[in-house]
């Protein structure tokens, strides 16, 4: 907890603060601009936020740069540190003089606050955890109706995960992300082999193929080694197997062949054939009618011609493929046919059997690849899809028992602060959205105590150390309201620092424990710094 803080431009050079409730009076007419936001503000600084530096760049402007000092106390030690405004990057330890001793970055110093306060175990930087918290004029954090937005162009879904974060909730959904991230990476990268060719893609209904052929394979190979000396006398009957394979495979490509054979022919007779109207042909049409558009006929031979053009383009286009396509199945056919005339002059050479055996087992070897490609691409497919489903579920099934604590909690503060018949505002979280909203209740007030009562519900529920409430949430509150805001504030039993105007409005009792409660009253001539530039 912070203890107390030091500053030489201060008028007051020390503050001492409280271990719940701490609060900077402003006077009885409410005036601006002497000081409450920026202490604040600094208080902010002391924990590592950087806010200060860039909302309150005048104090730096009219006072240079300064240090701020100060204690804080951990498990009864305590621990002092000096951070400047020179080079905020840098935090000093110090003895309790505050003279300088290791320095450490600034890094260094918030991961020293995340162990200190006892949240090594969560998932968020100290910052992560805190800054949201902390509402201060001229922060981006203040808007009623995006109570989880730390600054305007954060991502609802980043909300929305350090919320679960907060509240201990987002381990099972991590575990699941992280395994459909890898099962996604793992989709892509075989979706990518099989694109460049690196692994043949097979379909469902190869796939059964190779594995009746993975059968029929292990069946043949298994008969050769039984039979291995009838084979050895009578190698016909491996050749004439091995020959009726290749003359099936030769009998589909021929097939394929004739096909395109005769689209071939087809495409290049297209090619051959010129439909469109030529210009020589007009002089005969004149003849017979003497009374013909011919610059209209003119037109009609331009359309053709440019339709006709393109037409070619595509049958050129198809040519070139078919011919390639052809020139591939010849090929294979020459493989083939080749293989036949070197299968049938093996047909008394023992060797035949090992030359089969070697091809079968080349063929196995491939065919059980393609197979588990297939497989590994299916199971991966069905594991991908398998994990999105559970992760889905498991972000609905914590996003409602988080919105459902929260909400309870907070019904049961509005209750406490206006009564068991005033609505209560209801968060509502989706896995990329959320809503923060009182049905009929959308009086500026009512807005803002609702934004104070969703933060001190979840600084109640989980390990949130403090909170920072400027006077600006507490302008437009009823003033009964706000007087019982002040005993739930010193209820709760943690560090809260407010900053708050016109005391003797919220009647006496209020008052007195804000009074007694105040670390620094501001007023008009006894403004925070040493030096008054509001002139």
């Amino acid at each position: 907890m912070l203890v107390e803080l030091q500053c030489d431009k201060f008028r007051e050079k020390k503050i001492s603060f409280h271990e719940r409730l701490n609060v900077v009076l402003g006077d009885n007419v409410a005036t601006n601009s002497i000081g409450k936001s920026t202490l604040l503000m600094i208080v902010d600084y002391v924990f590592g936020g950087d806010s200060l530096l860039e909302h309150n760049s005048d104090v730096i402007e009219e006072l240079g740069h300064h240090d701020y000092l100060f204690k804080l106390i951990f498990q009864s030690k305590p621990y002092y540190f000096k951070r400047g405004t020179f080079k905020p990057d840098l935090v000093f330890k110090c003895n309790e003089a505050y003279e300088e001793d290791d320095p450490i970055t600034i890094d260094e110093y918030k991961a020293l606050l995340k162990k200190a306060y006892l949240l090594e175990d969560f998932d968020l930087t100290f910052r992560s955890f805190v800054s949201l918290f902390s509402r201060v004029w001229g922060k981006e954090n203040l808007d009623v109706n995006q109570p989880l937005h730390s600054f305007k162009k954060q991502r609802s879904s980043d909300c929305i995960e350090n919320i679960l974060k907060i509240y201990r909730k987002y381990e099972t959904i991590r575990i699941l992300s992280d395994r459909f991230k890898n099962l996604s990476e793992e989709k892509l990268t075989i979706g990518k082999a099989f694109k460049q060719n690196l692994i043949p893609k097979v379909s469902k209904q190869k796939y059964r193929e190779n594995i009746k052929s993975i059968y029929g394979i292990d069946q043949e190979i298994e008969d050769i080694k039984r039979n291995l000396g009838k084979y050895a006398i009578n190698i016909r009957e491996i050749v004439n197997r091995e020959i009726l394979e290749l003359k099936i495979r030769k009998d589909k490509l021929l097939s394929e062949k004739i096909s395109v054979d005769s689209r071939l022919i087809r495409v290049r007779d297209d090619l051959s054939k010129n439909k469109h109207i030529k210009s020589k042909t007009f002089a005969k049409l004149l003849k017979f009618f003497p009374d013909i558009n011919v610059a209209r006929v003119s037109e009609v031979e331009g359309f053709h011609s440019e339709i006709s053009n393109i037409l070619k383009s595509e049958l050129r286009e198809s040519e070139r493929d078919l011919s390639e396509t052809l020139e591939s199945i010849n090929a294979e056919i020459h493989d083939i046919d080749i293989h036949i005339s070197s299968v049938l002059s093996n047909v008394e050479n023992p060797s035949a059997i090992i030359d089969r055996v070697h091809g079968l087992a080349s063929t196995y070897t491939s065919t059980s690849s393609e197979i588990q490609y297939f497989e590994t691409d299916e199971r991966v497919k069905s594991e991908h899809r398998e994990v999105k489903d559970a992760l889905t579920i498991e972000k609905l099934r914590v996003l409602k028992l988080v919105e459902d604590v929260i909400n309870d909690k907070t019904r049961k503060y509005v209750s406490m602060i206006y009564s068991e018949d005033r609505r209560s505002p209801t968060l509502s979280l989706g896995q990329n959205s959320y809503t923060f909203k009182a049905i009929e209740d959308t009086g500026t007030g009512k807005a803002y105590s609702n934004l104070i009562l969703l933060d001190l519900a979840i600084l109640e529920a989980t390990k949130l150390p403090f909170v920072i409430h400027d006077s600006v949430l507490f302008k437009n509150i009823e003033n009964e309201a706000v007087a019982k805001l002040v005993d739930l504030y010193e209820s709760i039993g943690k560090q809260s620092f407010i900053a708050i105007d016109e005391v003797n409005k919220y009647g006496k009792k209020a008052e007195e424990k804000l009074l007694k409660q105040k670390v620094m009253q501001l007023t008009n001539s006894n403004v925070l710094y040493i030096k008054d530039w509001r002139k």
